[in-house]
């Protein structure tokens, strides 16, 4: 066939676009990035006074406007603590050691009135109430403009204590619509808004929004089904620091951790997060260590070596509540003798120093942890920019460092051996990360135990998970009893991968009462060890 000058003109057109659209995607994807990348913010808590509220005697309404007191005050100085239940723990070595002057207060508008100062031009942002996205649209005003976000029926105390009003996010267009939308609101304000960190918080919910205030962070929440907010979700994260933190969570774990991963952020699940203003400068200056020592271990060729971990503690709302739960507090009080491993968020060490010692210093005798998933935040690591994953990874080890935590997990729901090799080995180019454990697929066993090498650090999958569904077909008690029973048909061959099962335990089905049954089903010939000494006996026996 044969082409005029126009068509081969056009010809030449089309396949300089596509050459130059080749070139650019293959720089996207290999060229080290040189921009800015993300630093966690913190906040100075005052070493001289702390004012304390019961915030279990507040209304959710009142306790979101003192969440936003709270973020104000602390982008000066952190001096507000919202005590929930026993959470004064945290706080307690720090106020004792600094002699803070502490002032308790019953009236939260006696607490207003105590910062009005910090307060530009007694300033208030009105917003419907918990449950509105308003709650959000004016945290962001919060943090911006520095004026206390008021719920509509709080309005008439708020201007009977001198406050005015500076903007209303309760305003509504003719149609029924709010003027101010989370699209409207990120538009007026996305050149102050701080790009190193994002708050993805349901309106249903009053905590964690101090953390944002004090940061100057957006504050947003995506409905999951709806193409449009998914849509801004990506545009706002595409304006965001990489390797930047979003807290909060979502609706759809799957959705929103791929869609944050693949935009070179990462998720701190901690919707129900509090006092992280407060507590990311409250460290009363002892160093943070597990109490747990390890032991290199001479491989015994009879023995079949166990790894008990607990999953989710990338979970920092968790982490932070832990003591307080049954988890916790049946394992301290169990009678049963064994090593059991838990994961933690190494980020706890930035924002919440003196309660993950809280979490170390309180736990059983035989406990050990490892950095939960998928490091400094979650992640699926196959599915982040490779160009970035190399700074994910040296985030990760600083934070580590900080948090004594010398073990890694990883969860990713692609179970190409392949994508997972080249994804591990940014990691294990890391100094300070020795290794870790994979959390792979459904229920985190699809790799069944298979180990993945880059150099002479082993990635060990999970081979088993105590994660018990009705979709199994038995009862519990059956289900760890057939666990068990596959464990101990496994062999003592220190030398194979096959000597080795990293098994699972799955904290949202699974009671520290099952863990002692399963265990107490092990034959002799199963020794559990803790996630550390596993990676050291594998890296020292297993041939690779």
């Amino acid at each position: 066939m044969r082409f005029s000058g126009a068509r081969k003109l056009v010809c030449c057109v089309l396949l300089l676009i596509f050459l130059l659209s080749l070139v650019t995607c293959i720089l996207a994807f290999t060229l080290p990035y040189d921009g800015a990348v993300a630093v966690i913010p913190t906040f100075k808590a005052s070493e001289t006074e702390l004012y304390i509220i019961d915030g279990e005697g507040l209304s959710k309404d009142i306790y979101a406007m003192i969440v936003s007191l709270q973020g104000i005050v602390a982008q000066k100085e952190a001096k507000i603590y919202i005590k929930d239940s026993d959470n004064f723990v945290y706080a307690e070595k720090f106020v004792a050691e600094k002699g803070l002057t502490v002032t308790e207060f019953s009236d939260p508008w006696e607490l207003v009135l105590a910062c009005k100062e910090h307060l530009s031009d007694n300033g208030y942002v009105l917003f419907e109430g918990v449950g509105s996205f308003t709650v959000n649209t004016a945290a962001t005003v919060s943090g911006a403009e520095r004026w206390l976000s008021v719920p509509r029926s709080a309005q008439e105390e708020a201007e009977r204590r001198g406050l005015e009003l500076k903007a209303d996010m309760t305003l509504k267009n003719r149609d029924g619509s709010y003027a101010n939308t989370y699209e409207s609101l990120y538009e007026r304000y996305k050149d102050v808004l701080n790009k190193n960190v994002l708050i993805h918080q349901s309106p249903d919910l009053a905590a964690l929004r101090d953390y944002g205030i004090a940061a100057g962070a957006f504050c947003f929440y995506t409905d999951e089904n709806s193409e449009n907010s998914v849509g801004f979700r990506k545009k706002v994260y595409l304006q965001t620091n990489p390797n930047a933190p979003v807290l909060g969570w979502s609706t759809d774990e799957m959705g929103y951790v791929e869609q944050t991963t693949r935009s070179g952020l990462c998720v701190i699940a901690s919707d129900h997060s509090s006092n992280l203003s407060y507590l990311s400068g409250c460290d009363s200056g002892k160093p943070i260590g597990q109490k747990y020592a390890h032991r290199e271990l001479v491989a015994d060729g009879t023995k079949h070596y166990v790894a008990l971990i607990m999953s989710d503690g990338d979970n920092l709302q968790w982490c932070q509540n832990l003591p307080f739960t049954d988890h916790y507090k049946d394992r301290q009080n169990s009678t049963a003798d064994y090593k059991l491993t838990w994961t933690a968020p190494p980020v706890m060490a930035t924002l919440a120093p003196e309660a993950l010692k809280y979490l170390y210093d309180n736990a059983n005798a035989n406990d050990s942890f490892i950095c939960g998933v998928s490091g400094m935040g979650y992640i699926n690591p196959t599915a982040f920019p490779r160009r970035l994953l190399s700074s994910f990874a040296g985030m990760t080890a600083e934070a580590m460092g900080r948090a004594d935590l010398s073990a890694l997990a990883v969860l990713d729901n692609d179970t190409s051996v392949y994508r997972l090799g080249r994804a591990m080995q940014k990691y294990a180019d890391t100094d300070g990360i020795p290794g870790g454990f994979m959390q792979i697929g459904d229920r985190y066993r699809e790799l069944d135990g298979r180990m993945i090498w880059c150099g002479d650090k082993p990635f060990i999958s999970a081979r088993k998970s105590l994660w018990h569904t009705p979709d199994d077909g038995l009862t519990k008690e059956k289900f760890i009893k057939k666990l068990a029973d596959e464990i101990n048909a496994m062999p003592a061959d220190p030398t194979s991968e096959n000597g080795y099962s990293y098994i699972n335990i799955h904290p949202w089905s699974m009671t520290i009462a099952d863990v002692d049954l399963f265990v107490s089903l092990l034959d002799e010939h199963i020794e559990i060890v803790s996630a550390e000494e596993m990676l050291h006996l594998v890296k020292t026996n297993v041939r690779h």
